[in-house]
């Protein structure tokens, strides 16, 4: 639970918390909250390897949330990014993998 303090409270404004993009955990925790809090439930019911679809997430979410990941990993990511990955896991994959190129 010590990641979800570090984040927590801070999708007011979502540019002021920055994150080690290198640090899958931690991407995957700040996906978990910024998705719990669209579908108003607890972090702790978003699985990370379950696909973004059965969650019933739409486009605008999709965009809306790879705009606030590129402030928080301070990282340019495909607009794209959530549709071209089916899952939290996979997202945050991707992103370490970028942040160890930059």
């Amino acid at each position: 639970m010590g990641i979800f303090n570090a984040i927590k409270n801070t999708f007011s404004d979502s540019g002021s918390v920055v994150i080690n993009g290198n640090d899958e955990n931690a991407v995957k925790t700040w996906l978990q909250q910024r998705m719990a809090k669209q579908l108003k439930t607890d972090p702790s019911t978003i699985a990370t390897e379950k696909p973004f679809e059965e969650y019933g997430l739409d486009s605008l979410f999709a965009v809306q949330v790879t705009g606030e990941l590129e402030k928080v990993v301070e990282l340019r990511l495909s607009p794209a990014l959530l549709f071209e990955n089916t899952c939290i896991d996979d997202v945050a994959k991707v992103i370490a993998a970028n942040a160890a190129t930059s």
